[in-house]
């Protein structure tokens, strides 16, 4: 039995891509984007410009077709020159009667930008998964449905609303995410930080699916080596180098996820303890308690309430905010 992790991280959290609208940029300007811990996306439908985050050896060219989309632990910049990038601001920008965002004067640059909303309770899940910034090229073999999907995308945002509008943008959007995710997968470069790239090692990803699909299994080194071909320490040499932690200590944090899901399901502590593998309650307890800081008898009635609210304020915030 196999499971498809991407599919699981990104129901876990709830990801949900929303495109906030639509810029054009002409002459000489450059932008600081606003950073606010969360995950956006830019993808360019004509023309180019060039982006640069502290950390990259130098600025790199964002041109039509590609997709940028960043963790929101580094300012993204992007400018009309390299020379703009040092002096580049965060001033509000305000849409026309159109809904279109501008800078400078003409259209040297069209592009979409919106951010992925994502369960506040599990934010860190997939923020600490990706790079600062993940860069798929449009010129990459697997680009050619996300270049299908902007065509599709900018359609429906023509002022001229058709039915269903809403729920096409929705999910193109979605669909725009989950192809960039996995075109960047194809060929993510080595020294990208983040657990996602896993995902695109062949021997890590089938090791992946396995505990995904068996959290409850009593999984040991030696057996998830067995499932990657490789020798038990080069293959936690590997999982280490790629993953950023050792393969156990994924495997913990990967029932600790499933169990929260579980009990704010209304599944009681036994059956939760048992499901993802461990033999008794109070062992059970231990680990989730060292994990979220919390006993989880009374972890449901500590997250139910005030979540709703928190997570529509932090919705708003980044519709505002998401150039």
């Amino acid at each position: 039995m196999a499971s498809d992790p991407l599919s699981d991280v990104l129901e876990l959290v709830q990801a949900r891509c929303i495109v906030s609208g639509r810029l054009l940029a002409g002459g000489a300007w450059g932008r600081r984007c606003s950073n606010l811990d969360a995950i956006k996306f830019c993808a360019a439908i004509e023309g180019g410009c060039w982006c640069y985050m502290d950390g990259m050896v130098a600025p790199v060219r964002f041109d039509a077709g590609d997709v940028l989309v960043t963790n929101g632990t580094r300012s993204l910049i992007l400018a009309s020159d390299p020379a703009l990038i040092a002096t580049a601001v965060n001033t509000p920008l305000v849409a026309d009667q159109d809904g279109i965002y501008r800078l400078g004067a003409g259209s040297d640059l069209a592009m979409l930008a919106g951010f992925v909303h994502i369960d506040d309770r599990r934010q860190s899940l997939l923020l600490d998964g990706l790079p600062p910034m993940l860069h798929v090229h449009g010129s990459m073999p697997d680009a050619a449905i996300i270049a299908w999907l902007l065509k599709q995308l900018v359609r429906e945002m023509e002022p001229a609303e058709r039915p269903g509008r809403t729920v096409i943008l929705a999910e193109l959007s979605q669909l725009l995410f989950v192809n960039t995710l996995r075109a960047y997968l194809a060929h993510a470069p080595e020294d990208d930080t983040g657990w996602l790239k896993g995902l695109g090692d062949k021997r890590l990803a089938c090791v992946l699916s396995r505990m995904h699909a068996e959290p409850g299994r009593a999984w040991s080194l030696e057996d998830l080596a067995q499932v990657a071909g490789m020798s038990r320490t080069s293959f936690a040499v590997r999982f280490r180098e790629v993953m950023g932690m050792p393969p156990l200590t994924y495997l913990t944090n990967w029932r600790m996820h499933v169990a929260e899901r579980q009990l704010l399901a209304g599944a009681t502590v036994a059956e939760v303890a048992d499901a993802i593998g461990y033999t008794s309650e109070s062992a059970f307890s231990h680990a989730f308690k060292r994990s979220m800081g919390i006993a989880p008898g009374r972890y449901r009635k500590t997250v139910e309430g005030p979540h709703e609210a928190r997570r529509e304020l932090h919705e708003e915030d980044s519709v505002v905010d998401s150039f």
